[in-house]
């Protein structure tokens, strides 16, 4: 992993904007990262004690505290201010990083983030004044940031025609796999079964979707398919299919299952050949 990170160090010119190495890195370090099992598969007693006991670095497992000490330490060796912060006053509260860019003080979630910056998708909180009132209260003078401006950044950065490509197939996907109808057209099935539409969005899934970026966290996986269950499928197959992660921790692979009426379907996310594999098990 140190290597990895060095790579991508090596790759960010000192002579950059701050905004763009901000940027730059808060992308590119992402798919290092995927989410501690230990943690958000535990109880709640137990994500407390772990809370009280402080968190450890175990990365590239990683809590949200955690992965925000890891981005202002990165961030430090560029000469760029950051801290991490408290974003809300939970009991167990959620840890991002406010950081000074070119155009003021930035809030910055990486752990939000990971997912979508991992898949390719456009960060959902990079630059964006957040709706808790604790981080508010004690960072009042927070810049958003406009869209236009961070594409500016990541036309730059060589970041925008990957969005734009991902965002394209996934707004013309939803057009024609979200409405039954158009599935049906979309893969020449008969009009008799959306349990056996619903198989055939899952071998879609498979052939052209699940090995898009850099996912490879289970958790991280699970929220794959909540996004693409929630851009591909209709609200009753959202309704009969269960994405769950094994407990087992030497072997936290993804199930599937699908159900309509008496029929149901059995699905493991394996990894198979440096890819994912999506495979029927009954």
């Amino acid at each position: 992993m140190n290597e990895q990170i060095a790579e991508i160090l090596r790759q960010v010119q000192f002579d950059w904007p701050k905004d763009y190495i901000i940027r730059f890195l808060y992308v590119k370090l992402a798919p290092l990262f995927q989410r501690d099992l230990d943690y958000f598969l535990a109880s709640d007693e137990e994500k407390l004690r772990q809370f009280n006991q402080g968190f450890i670095n175990k990365a590239p497992y990683i809590v949200c505290a955690t992965i925000s000490d890891f981005y202002v330490e990165i961030f430090k060796k560029f000469g760029i201010k950051a801290e991490r912060v408290k974003a809300n006053s939970a009991k167990i509260p959620l840890f991002a990083i406010v950081v000074e860019g070119d155009k003021g003080l930035y809030f910055l979630d990486p752990l939000g983030d990971l997912f979508r910056n991992q898949y390719g998708l456009r960060p959902n909180y990079f630059g964006k004044i957040p709706r808790y009132k604790t981080i508010n209260s004690s960072h009042p003078n927070l810049v958003n940031l406009e869209h236009a401006y961070i594409d500016t950044i990541d036309s730059a950065l060589g970041l925008q025609t990957l969005y734009d490509a991902l965002h394209g197939l996934m707004n013309h996907l939803h057009t024609k796999l979200a409405s039954r109808n158009s599935a049906y057209d979309f893969f020449g099935l008969d009009r008799n079964s959306t349990f056996n539409l619903t198989q055939r969005k899952l071998q879609f899934y498979n052939d052209k979707l699940i090995n898009i970026g850099n996912v490879k966290g289970p958790f991280e996986r699970a929220l794959l398919y909540a996004y693409l269950n929630g851009k591909l499928l209709d609200r009753r197959e959202r309704q009969n299919m269960v994405v769950k992660i094994n407990e087992d921790r030497d072997d936290p692979f993804l199930r599937i299952q699908v159900k309509r009426g008496d029929n149901e379907a059995s699905y493991q996310e394996c990894f198979e050949d440096n890819k994912y594999v999506l495979k029927r098990m009954s």
